[in-house]
């Protein structure tokens, strides 16, 4: 019989529960406290304390809680080192995790191929030994994930924005959509109650509106404080590339909530980032078709972009979006944001006047061309990376290419306006990119997938 290498439990008996009887029991008291689940998309990434669970339990039972129901088969577990500094991310090398609740198996293919990605990845065994950051998190997904789940643990041993940045890189190469990523910190530590309320909710609510500046501002500042900060930065650089449109923050609390003590507390939250999309109605289309054309007359007559009333809804949701000009059928601009950076209709206003005057390939759209212009709006889905090309459906599918510093990417209808085969296709979203035409086939090029919503004036 094979010898398995299992990392035991390092806290239990004092974060949480040693029995199996006394650690399921308080987990379930914690999720049947939440009532109902707040994330309504495609759930990518949690952030979740990892105090004690009689501190900060209840609030993570909220993340948690977003669980049930839903499937991966890879958990990316991303906390701070708190006994040992090294520069750089170590994953855990052992074969198993082990909590009460049982053993948890550790990706070991994808935990090598992150350490082949370079990045200062690495195994270091003594971060992991004693660190709690981690291990909490275990009984919750045990509870949560019914299914088998294997997990990737990775702990920074110090705070690097750039290896932040480079984990954040090697991640998007290789998780998919059964993949979820789990962020372990707590923010401000022993300050008064009110003073860590206002911290608490400075540095949150940067992190709910994507703004990694503002984050690392307020931090170099001591305007707020999260002990697992390198962390928390993976984890919004990976939401931007994952294709995050909504972030939540589903519970707050601080220990003097929980004990009453409000002289020295520890701040706790608990936050989804999630893709979620509504299908646009005739009516919604015909307003983004609107703008654009609105925008364009402003914007090409007067150099000013007229403001539009736009109520909450589908138009307000952060979705990727291209826009196109043709004249006399022939492409005279096309433009886009591949990711959901913005909301749909300042996407379309931002595209629709870059596609008349930043599109290289063909002199800027003056005024006096307008009449004959016809303007094509294409709203995307989330990316999707291609496993294996017998995914790619033409009239379906749109492609993303990303090879070292190239990129290209060709909308649904292209293949189908030229009447590509799914090679033809393949090979010409690499000559977009400026990459050799099978350039598609290498290890290190990444390969996206997407629909679009299609409609024109």
């Amino acid at each position: 019989m094979a010898f398995s290498d299992v990392r035991k439990p390092a806290v239990a008996g004092m974060f949480y529960p040693e029995t199996k009887a006394e650690l399921s029991k308080q987990i379930k008291h914690f999720l049947d406290n939440v009532k109902y689940r707040k994330v309504k998309g495609e759930l990518i990434a949690l952030i979740v304390p990892h105090a004690g669970y009689d501190y900060s339990g209840q609030v993570a039972a909220y993340a948690y809680k977003e669980l049930e129901g839903r499937r991966f088969k890879r958990v990316i577990l991303i906390g701070p080192s708190h006994h040992v500094t090294f520069d750089g991310i170590s994953v855990g090398e052992f074969d198993y995790y082990e909590t009460p609740l049982g053993r948890v198996e550790v990706d070991r293919d994808f935990a090598n191929k992150l350490v082949k990605s370079g990045g200062k990845i690495s195994f270091i065994r003594a971060a992991h030994l004693r660190e709690h950051s981690l291990e909490v998190q275990l009984p919750f997904l045990q509870t949560v994930l019914r299914k088998e789940f294997k997990i990737v643990p990775l702990i920074f041993g110090n705070s690097s924005f750039k290896n932040s940045q480079n984990l954040a890189i090697s991640l998007a190469k290789l998780v998919d959509e059964d993949t979820l990523i789990v962020c372990s910190t707590d923010w401000s530590h022993y300050h008064d109650y009110e003073t860590a309320k206002k911290m608490d909710r400075k540095g949150i609510d940067a992190v709910l509106q994507g703004d990694i500046a503002s984050f690392a501002e307020m931090l170099e500042k001591g305007e707020c404080e999260a002990c697992g900060v390198p962390a928390v930065i993976t984890t919004m650089l990976l939401a931007d590339s994952l294709g995050v449109n909504k972030i939540q923050l589903l519970k707050y609390a601080n220990s003097g909530d929980v004990t009453g003590d409000r002289s020295k507390v520890v701040g706790y939250a608990a936050i989804a980032f999630a893709y979620e999309s509504s299908p646009l109605s005739d009516e919604e289309k015909k307003e983004l078709l609107m703008i654009a054309r609105k925008t364009l007359e402003s914007y090409l007559s007067k150099k000013k972009v007229p403001e539009f009333k736009v109520p909450k809804g589908t138009l307000m949701e952060r979705r990727g979006a291209f826009v196109t000009l043709t004249k006399d059928g022939k492409l005279r601009g096309c433009i886009g944001y591949i990711q959901p950076i913005k909301p749909l209709a300042e996407a379309v206003q931002d595209m629709a006047i870059a596609a008349a005057t930043r599109d290289t390939r063909f002199p800027s759209v003056i005024r006096s061309e307008l009449p004959e212009i016809e303007i094509e709006i294409s709203v995307l889905s989330k990316l999707q990376k291609v496993n294996n090309i017998d995914e790619i459906k033409i009239g379906r599918d749109g492609l993303y290419i990303i090879k070292g510093l190239r990129s290209g990417l060709l909308l649904p209808q292209v293949a189908t306006d030229w009447g590509w085969d799914r090679k033809q296709f393949l090979e010409e979203v690499c000559y977009k990119a400026g990459l050799p035409k099978d350039a598609w086939k290498d290890e290190d090029t990444i390969l996206y997938r997407f629909s679009a919503d299609v409609f024109h004036e």
